[in-house]
């Protein structure tokens, strides 16, 4: 079983970036010492309110948290590709692997907030689907192709490298290199370095919840992280990357294999003592995620399994209550975590979580608490 983790960053309120960075390097090194595999980082802009304070950076982020740990790994979830130049991802995620002696894990995705990508890209606008999802695609293939090809050339819908008509004038490039420019100078292929540190490059995980990203991971030998989802939904999901990476790559895998979720969990030393600790949280958040979704993509029923309706119970109870009534968050004691955790493994094979702490107004030291609890009573009882 595998366990990584994404810090707490104290949602709901803006607070000195300072006391942020020394609460995710404190959770970094809780982990690393109880063994969990890769902290995760986030990526959010234009916070004003608090709610979403994660770092804008999440590569300079992990480059802070290695540089403060020794072995765990560090990860992007995500870097949202169409915000960025896929050519400084390249780069960044290369030097970071190279920081780290290979301690990256490149974590990518569209992304889901429109009010943000449009400031950085037009063509990023999530209100077109296609054509964001389209330049996501794109922005990963010429990634890696950065990383493994000399000399590198692309040609696509959005970009193209290098840039038609460029002539070398720099003198120290003379003689020129044939597999660089023509005998005239014109640049026709680059050098892009470095080169990563892990070869042919990090691994490479998606975040989503669509089958059809996990039918592309599938075929092209990426790995997954999702959102916490009836047992139903993950199985449609794990089985879609099962039969695309046989499909597409012969490669004949169990389920569970190079897939994981990411799950809300909380751990005090009663069920009653963590309900009292996050109850009004999860609710606050959830409303918080539903009302930012108009067109209904977040609310109750799209947490259910497909053909499900929502009962008067789900429609009457509290966030928390039809959170919890669906398997949605694990919120208790060790004993209660640890008996979700089996089901899951004997349901579809779970072999890794992500431990996601969104909790917004809640005292830091129950972070750590909850933290040193999972750590303590869950991990070595899988481990």
């Amino acid at each position: 079983m595998r366990f990584d983790f994404i810090p707490f960053f104290n949602p709901g309120e803006n607070i000195p970036w300072i006391e942020t960075t020394k609460m995710m390097r404190e959770q970094t090194q809780l982990a690393e010492d109880a063994n969990f595999e890769t902290v995760w980082l986030t990526e959010h802009h234009f916070a004003h309110n608090g709610y979403l304070n994660a770092p804008p950076n999440p590569i300079l982020m992990c480059a802070d948290l290695a540089a403060h740990s020794k072995k765990i790994r560090v990860g992007q979830s995500p870097v949202v590709l169409p915000d960025w130049h896929p050519l400084r991802v390249a780069e960044d995620i290369a030097v970071l692997d190279h920081l780290t002696e290979g301690r990256v894990d490149f974590g990518a995705s569209k992304g889901i907030n429109e009010r943000v990508c449009i400031q950085f890209n037009k063509d990023a606008d999530r209100r077109d689907n296609k054509k964001s999802n389209d330049l996501f695609k794109e922005c990963l293939d010429i990634i890696l192709k950065a990383w493994t090809e000399d000399p590198f050339k692309y040609e696509g819908q959005f970009y193209k490298f290098p840039e038609p008509g460029w002539k070398e004038t720099n003198r120290f490039f003379n003689p020129l290199d044939k597999k660089y420019h023509t005998e005239d100078g014109e640049y026709i292929g680059m050098y892009i370095h470095p080169k990563p540190f892990q070869k042919p490059h990090p691994p490479v995980w998606l975040m989503s919840n669509t089958p059809q990203t996990y039918n592309l991971a599938g075929m092209m030998g990426y790995n997954v992280i999702g959102m916490s989802n009836p047992l139903n939904k993950l199985n449609t999901c794990w089985e879609q990357y099962k039969s695309s990476a046989l499909k597409h790559r012969n490669d004949k895998i169990d389920l569970g294999k190079n897939v994981g979720i990411c799950v809300i969990i909380y751990v005090a030393d009663s069920l009653e003592e963590a309900r009292r600790d996050v109850e009004q949280s999860i609710n606050l958040y959830y409303e918080f995620l539903s009302g930012s979704r108009p067109s209904g993509e977040w609310s109750r029923k799209s947490y259910l399994d497909e053909g499900s309706e929502l009962t008067n119970n789900d429609l009457n109870n509290s966030w928390f209550d039809f959170l919890l009534d669906h398997d949605l968050i694990w919120v208790g004691d060790s004993k209660y975590i640890k008996e979700k955790i089996n089901y899951y493994i004997e349901s579809i094979n779970l072999q890794h979580i992500v431990l996601l702490q969104q909790f917004p107004g809640i005292e830091y030291k129950k972070i750590l608490k909850s933290m040193n609890l999972f750590s303590e009573k869950v991990i070595p009882y899988f481990k």
